[in-house]
């Protein structure tokens, strides 16, 4: 049995001093690119980290798909607002969003401009449970699993779609990491059962289908979502040896150095990239085919 803590890091509170050497204003740290680029890079500086990681909140999907965001200041992230769709059936009726246009756009055009001025940068994606959280409330959901789970897979197959098509524009963009997490799609967040049918399959074909672009970059899964892979026998966890690197983020930028095609990390926090290490290795995820 695999055991991960989440560390609870609070990530709301922008310092002053990082807003101050930013110079950036609300919305638009998180609206827009140059915006979000300056307080990536100030950031990272801040953090002593060794990647620039955009965005700074879990919504940015779920708004393309055409959740209610309060877009959040200096104090507090974005998040949801509201949902909606007040029904399966309404939402049963949401289309892939281009992921050129609005702020998923800006995002992406961030990572762009990031990696192109030399940054590696980490572009944090989440999974259909967490997108759809933000859409419908959970009890008329897990209602939709009940009554009709074929049309529920068909909805979480759009999403799938979606997700995976902004992990492979981010790694075109020149992003080092994919990380993703689907925190609230953990089985002791929705049961085993659910958890099997529906969130662990689901998560497989994103991460399989994101590493299908190819190329040299990690897919890192939160510490709750690789454990619970792992814990349900949909993957297996080997340890990669990270020499003499001090930090975990110094320890993932040696691996990519390493690579000549994607694989899959996680059992760890990206948030954890500042820390010094207290094993000397790296959790490789490999997915188990059946």
């Amino acid at each position: 049995m695999v055991e991960f803590k989440c560390p609870g890091h609070n990530q709301d509170h922008i310092p002053e001093e990082v807003l101050r050497e930013a110079g950036i204003t609300f919305p638009k740290a998180y609206t827009d690119k140059n915006n979000i680029v300056a307080l990536a890079r100030v950031l990272k500086k801040y953090q002593d980290d060794v990647f620039a990681k955009v965005p700074f909140c879990v919504t940015v999907e779920a708004e393309a798909f055409g959740a209610y965001i309060k877009m959040g200041d200096a104090m507090h992230r974005p998040r949801p607002n509201g949902h909606r769709f007040s029904s399966i059936e309404e939402l049963s009726g949401i289309q892939a969003p281009d992921i050129s246009k609005g702020r998923i756009g800006e995002v992406l055009d961030a990572v762009g401009i990031l990696a192109e001025s030399g940054e590696k940068v980490i572009l944090n994606i989440v999974g259909p449970f967490t997108i759809i959280y933000a859409l419908i409330n959970h009890t008329i959901f897990y209602r939709g699993l009940r009554k009709d789970p074929a049309q529920i897979k068909e909805i979480m197959a759009v999403i799938e779609k979606s997700v995976i098509q902004y992990g492979i524009e981010g790694v075109k963009r020149g992003a080092s990491i994919i990380s993703f997490e689907d925190a609230v799609g953990v089985p002791d967040v929705i049961g085993p059962t659910i958890y099997r049918d529906f969130s662990g399959p689901s998560n497989l074909r994103i991460i399989n289908g994101i590493k299908e672009v190819g190329g040299r970059f990690l897919i890192h899964l939160c510490g709750r979502t690789s454990a619970a892979l792992e814990n349900t026998d949909m993957v297996h966890s080997y340890a990669i040896d990270t020499g003499k690197a001090s930090t975990y983020g110094q320890a993932l930028a040696g691996l990519l150095d390493e690579l000549t095609e994607p694989i899959v990390v996680g059992h760890r926090c990206i948030a954890w990239g500042p820390m010094k290490m207290d094993q000397p290795c790296i959790w490789g995820i490999e997915l188990i085919q059946k």
